[in-house]
């Protein structure tokens, strides 16, 4: 897993171009383009047989808030980290509806955009066609 920490640490400050999310293959693909010491690569990133993801806008109340999107804005992967073990359990709780606490998951993967994350749980990831296990 030391291989597939380092592929991740080279997107890290990454612009992210494009993002797919695919529900009935369970699959999320992201382009990233990313420049480091004024050198410019490109990175397609996939993760397979997906169980489940989690999008938060900002955290706390500040998720409530809306962002006005401008000409020139852009979405920027902050981090991106793998968890072995999971980052622990992500659980759904209401006071009225109980059946909605048979839904959970533990991601492996967190991608912080700007202020906000995406939590994915994937059996498997590709970077520019390289696979690995998760």
């Amino acid at each position: 897993m030391n291989e597939l920490k380092l592929q991740l640490n080279k997107l890290w400050a990454g612009t992210i171009e494009n993002l797919k999310i695919d529900l009935l293959n369970s699959s999320i693909a992201l382009k990233i383009r990313v420049i480091e010491n004024g050198v410019l690569s490109n990175f397609e990133v996939i993760f397979y047989e997906i169980s489940a993801h989690y999008f938060i806008k900002k955290s706390g109340e500040n998720r409530l808030e809306n962002i006005q999107v401008e000409e020139g804005d852009y979405l920027e992967l902050t981090s991106i980290d793998y968890f072995e073990t999971g980052i622990g359990d992500i659980t759904i709780r209401s006071m009225t509806n109980n059946w909605v606490s048979q839904y959970f998951s533990s991601a492996n993967f967190a991608l912080e955009i700007w202020s906000s994350l995406l939590f994915i749980e994937a059996k498997k990831i590709a970077i520019n066609g390289v696979i690995f296990d998760a």
